[in-house]
């Protein structure tokens, strides 16, 4: 999985996008899957189990080919229907990433994040985005364009020729006057929706959890070509769910990142031997896992120390402690853990305050986040000792199309913090001392009188190597000791 470096592409890429020819265009003609395989039978399929899951919302709507939704489907009155339209379907949704891939991507240009905006934009080459793609102006694609995340096309005119659209883990959103299509799209995880004046669909697949059409007048027509590649063999949901939690945890951390450094200067420091580390701990009764973690330092400089550790294998989890000597904020610790479909989600707010943690302004912005996410049911951790010194905390169960909120949850919890931070004044030295012995003591007694997390830690590595990597990395305690 790439990581996500989510930097803006910058307007030298519009002015290339924009000037390259049809000569450089991917062909996107199809040959017969293996022989043997079943055409997907659909021209539009809805995964998703909700009402509505398949809407189209037109004053006229032409549709030569059947559709299908797991959920119900919604059409307007003038609906011709020259096929078979199947309700409560219990259809598997296609996961076909390496078949997709091989077929159009494999010698795509390659971006970071791409945002073109220009009155007249033409796009001639395939392109895979590691982030999200937006599109802006009067656009004739003639080619593919796959996106980690979003795809947002907007403008007057949208004419797409043999083009895949394909978001593998986000939406496509396509608003424009007037839409022209032949081609495939493919959001298996996400929403399409495509608003126009009319919307002109010709030899055409749209694949997706949930797709809404808004417009005067909708013609489709059943994508037999594509069908071919759709196939009937598929990765398993199970695998290209474990895809998005890897893409998840590496996009929440970096979020993460990138948003501490818009308040201060934020520098990688070495790990060292902790940089991997490796424990071996019982997953279920009877059934034990080895869980490689990897682990990044950083100085965030007049603040503290911030810790991002992850493990990506059969145990998924992304965890971020940011630890502050500077200042007298909140100690924030993360945990969040991704099981197949689910998700349990931790953020602890440590005061340690010098004065009481009710005198940390920081809590009185963060209290709010409680009743603000409170439509997500709470998963509260094991109790332990270190209840009495948590200010407060946040523990969530959700589900992974609940992920966008989740994710919110986290960053406003940052970047609260962050916000506190401006108004609140460097500790002076003997402030300093005081701030470091309290987080020391929270350090020593989670060493000394573990948790869950951390006694596997002390099972696996010993005591004595678990203190130096909660004091030197974890924490930071060993590196910003005051004088």
């Amino acid at each position: 999985m790439k990581t996500q470096s989510m930097k803006k592409a910058t307007a030298a890429i519009t002015a290339a996008v924009t000037a390259l020819t049809a000569s450089s265009v991917c062909s996107v003609m199809m040959g017969v899957y293996a022989a043997g395989d079943t055409a997907f039978p659909y021209t539009m399929f809805a995964a998703s189990d909700a009402d509505g899951a398949l809407t189209i919302n037109a004053k006229n709507f032409c549709l030569n080919g059947n559709i299908a939704s797991n959920g119900t489907i919604v059409t307007g009155r003038k609906a011709n229907l020259n096929g078979r339209k199947t309700e409560h379907a219990a259809v598997d949704m296609p996961y076909v990433s390496g078949r997709i891939g091989s077929r159009y991507f494999a010698n795509a240009e390659s971006f970071d994040e791409l945002e073109v905006s220009a009155h007249n934009v033409n796009l001639n080459r395939t392109m895979d985005v590691a982030g999200e793609a937006s599109v802006n102006g009067n656009v004739n694609m003639n080619a593919s364009l796959r996106a980690d995340s979003d795809i947002r096309i907007s403008g007057n005119v949208s004419n797409f020729n043999n083009s895949v659209l394909y978001s593998e883990f986000g939406d496509i959103v396509i608003d424009c006057n007037n839409v022209s299509l032949t081609g495939l799209i493919y959001a298996p995880l996400g929403n399409v929706t495509i608003t126009a004046n009319n919307i002109n669909l010709n030899n055409v697949m749209i694949i997706a959890d949930t797709i809404t059409l808004n417009a005067n007048n909708v013609n489709a027509n059943y994508g037999r070509s594509y069908a071919d590649t759709m196939g009937s063999e598929s990765e398993t949901k199970a695998s290209y769910i474990t895809k998005f939690n890897s893409y998840m945890m590496d996009k929440e951390a970096e979020t993460v990142l990138n948003l501490l450094s818009q308040y201060y200067t934020v520098t990688p420091l070495d790990a060292g031997e902790f940089s991997a580390i490796s424990v071996t701990a019982p997953l279920a009764p009877g059934m034990m896992v080895t869980m490689d973690f990897d682990v990044k330092q950083y100085e965030v400089e007049g603040y503290g120390n911030l810790s991002i550790m992850k493990t990506d294998g059969v145990q998924q989890m992304s965890t971020i402690v940011l630890t502050p000597f500077n200042k007298d904020l909140p100690l924030i610790s993360t945990d969040y853990m991704f099981m197949g479909e689910s998700r349990i989600s931790y953020i602890e707010f440590y005061g340690l305050g010098i004065n009481g943690d009710e005198n940390i302004p920081a809590f009185n912005a963060l209290r709010p986040l409680t009743e603000k996410y409170a439509q997500f049911p709470d998963q509260p951790p094991t109790p332990g000792w270190f209840d009495a010194v948590r200010t407060m905390g946040l523990f969530k169960v959700s589900s992974y199309k609940d992920d966008d909120a989740i994710s919110q949850m986290l960053y406003e919890s940052f970047g609260i913090t962050m916000d506190a931070s401006l108004s609140a004044p460097d500790l002076n030295a003997e402030e300093r001392v005081m701030r470091y012995e309290k987080t020391q003591e929270y350090v020593d007694n989670l060493i000394s009188n573990p948790g869950v997390s951390t006694a596997i830690f002390n099972m696996c590595l010993g005591q004595e190597r678990t203190s130096q990597f909660f004091n030197n990395v974890f924490f930071g305690t060993g590196l910003w000791q005051p004088q």
